[in-house]
């Protein structure tokens, strides 16, 4: 397994009985190491916002016994302690995930990492250590619910850390190993040795003396550490050969004394030392006293199987026993074993869980397919019993004359007791849409907008596709006006026919698949005011412009005038009564009798008028002819 990426996982402090990994898309898986059963999958949603990048199991609940200066076993915990996971994420947040529950019950985020969390410890007294990308180390409160403290860990990038309780320190892992005490914040000790990063840390207690064993990337040692407070530069105490770089580390303490270690390294394989920890000595290099490796069966090649993880059980019965996790990070089998310390390579021939989940996959396929398999009904009055004799088929005539093999073909629509054609119902059609998501097929079948068709149909489709129809229905409420009305109709049919299925499901899956359709609703009742608006004045518009088209007078661009014939005579006696010295006027206008009168008076005026300026203009000029005579004479 590659370790360009940091192995995030752990197994449980109540005896190793749960198993908790994340892989390198953020998802938590948790295994049941007892029945090899995956138990819980989570991945982390808008709560969280951020990937998990590290874990430590947390047990919360049961009261603790007080603590002994002698080495005791790790304690397990009992029925009434809770077990939790501490997370630490992207963000640099850390919440607390309750595997009872199966979800995020609480999120410490008052403060948090100026990155994300790269390792983080718990002390077994409700206090949790993190350290981050900003080479910070926080202090967290369990019953606070808060962060109650920090401190500089740099200038390196911190990668791991551990706590030791008794001296109260906490061990932070980059290239070198910083001692600081928790209690004054303060730098007691540095240890130096490894030429790369760490990438794995643990610790344990002997005889009052604390120790931290880690290895590093591209390195093939496993290095002591002890803890005492005093110098600088401090080398290793012990040193472990490996033949490959390792990713996990677990160690224990017995009683007698006996340290084992044991290591998984980067091939799949799992080393196993066994040391005495009072004579812990530097000058040499201590091989493994045996290795486990595991290989597939049933192949003509053998391929090896990578193991995981391991982890030393702590069980007065089974002190001999390794439990260890084999497969890859989706598919994991656990097993207990115990082992053969007179051979140095133990060979473990299993079945590769790939193939053990594919065929159990297989099984249930022929399960269910078995269970949906009906049995015949068969009515003793219809049953034609033949005769066990052999005919010759020869003798066999089909006797179904050609006109009754058509009348069988014909389809012909049955009415149900309510009246209704079943041949209108499109159940079938909608079902085999919903099952192979096909657009075109669903957009014909919601796009009916018959009420009768659309009842008949929801009446008939099973429950299990209600849940499929209303995520279509909220995608289509999401397009154009036509595909909106008719989601509208198929979704208030759909909630008054079968309001009983949605109401019995849980309130967060109802809100989680109507949640969509409400906030569509929400967003479009936003804008209705504006809508109305711009809906009434192009009503208007229309108006007008069917007004306009409606008036049919301008049509030939003609104006007629209608009038009666008494007008006409009327309007011709007016015309020879005018003047001749009057200029024409281009306007007619009809007169009455005494207007006539009158205006035949004012004529006659005029005429006297005209013949006595005519007759005084001739005598002037007579006078002035006998005027020019007389002189000329």
């Amino acid at each position: 397994m590659s370790l360009v990426k940091k192995h995030v996982l752990g197994f449980s402090s109540n005896g190793g009985k749960l198993f908790a990994l994340i892989d390198e898309q953020g998802t938590l898986r948790i295994w049941d190491t007892e029945t090899n059963a995956l138990k819980q999958e989570f991945t982390p949603n808008l709560q969280l916002s951020a990937h998990c990048t590290a874990l430590t199991w947390v047990t919360i609940g049961a009261p603790r016994p007080k603590k002994s200066r002698k080495s005791q076993p790790q304690q397990t915990s009992t029925d009434d302690d809770k077990l939790y996971l501490a997370l630490g994420t992207v963000k640099g947040t850390v919440a607390l995930y309750s595997v009872a529950e199966g979800k995020i019950e609480r999120i410490l985020d008052n403060e948090s990492h100026d990155g994300p969390v790269t390792s983080i410890a718990y002390d077994n007294d409700g206090h949790l250590y993190t350290v981050g990308a900003d080479c910070r180390a926080l202090v967290w409160s369990l019953t606070e619910e808060r962060c109650t403290g920090e401190w500089p860990v740099g200038p390196e990038k911190p990668l791991n850390i551990a706590y030791s309780p008794n001296s109260r320190t906490l061990a932070v892992a980059s290239r070198q190993i910083k001692i600081f005490d928790v209690d004054k914040k303060e730098l007691v000790e540095t240890c130096t040795g490894h030429s790369g990063e760490i990438n794995a840390i643990n610790r344990f207690q002997c005889n009052n003396n604390e120790y931290v064993i880690t290895t590093a990337k591209m390195e093939r040692v496993i290095s002591f550490w002890k803890i005492d407070r005093k110098g600088r530069n401090k080398a290793s105490v012990c040193t472990l050969l490996m033949e490959d770089v390792a990713h996990s580390l677990a160690c224990e303490v017995r009683d007698d004394g006996q340290l084992r270690v044991a290591s998984v390294t980067r091939n799949g394989n799992i080393h196993i030392y066994l040391l005495n920890a009072d004579s812990l000595s530097a000058e040499k290099y201590i091989k493994p006293k045996v290795s486990l490796q595991i290989a597939s069966d049933g192949a003509d090649t053998v391929e090896p199987i990578y193991a995981v993880a391991a982890h030393f059980v702590h069980d007065a019965q089974r002190s001999h026993e390794i439990l260890f996790g084999y497969g890859n990070r989706r598919q994991l089998q656990f097993e207990r074993y115990t082992p053969n310390y007179a051979e140095k390579l133990n060979v473990i021939v299993r079945t590769d869980p790939k193939k053990l989940y594919t065929k159990k996959q297989r099984s249930e396929q022929s399960t269910e397919a078995a269970l949906k398999a009906q049995t015949p009904v068969v009515r003793p009055n219809e049953v034609e019993y033949n005769s066990a004799l052999p005919k010759s088929k020869k003798k066999i005539k089909n006797e179904v004359p050609m006109e009754a093999r058509l009348q069988n073909l014909t389809i012909q629509a049955t009415k149900l007791p309510d009246g209704k054609l079943q041949s209108q119902s499109k159940t079938q059609l909608l079902m085999q849409a919903l099952h192979s998501q096909n657009q075109t097929m669903l957009h014909a079948v919601l796009g009916t907008n018959d009420e009768n068709t659309i009842q008949l149909t929801l009446d008939r489709l099973p429950l299990e596709y209600i849940s499929p129809l209303v995520n279509e229905l909220s995608v289509l409420l999401q397009g154009k006006a036509a595909k909106v009305i008719c989601a509208l109709r198929w979704l208030q049919i759909l909630a008054t026919t079968h309001t009983s299925v949605m109401m019995s499901e849980d309130k967060e899956e109802l809100r989680d698949k109507l949640g969509v359709c409400l906030g569509i609703a929400e967003q479009r009742l936003h804008c209705i005011t504006e809508a109305l608006q711009v809906s009434g004045r192009v009503n208007l518009i229309i108006n007008q412009m069917k007004r306009n088209t409606d008036n049919h007078l301008n049509e030939n661009n003609v104006l007629v005038v209608d009038e009666d014939p008494a007008d006409e005579n009327s309007t011709q006696l007016a015309e020879n009564n005018w003047s001749d010295l009057e200029e024409p006027d281009n306007t007619n206008y009809a007169l009455d009798d005494d207007d006539k009168m009158e205006a035949d008076d004012d004529i006659a005026a005029d005429e006297e008028d005209l013949i006595m300026t005519q007759n005084s203009s001739d005598e002037d000029e007579d006078a002035e002819t006998t005027d020019t005579d007389a002189s000329a004479g």
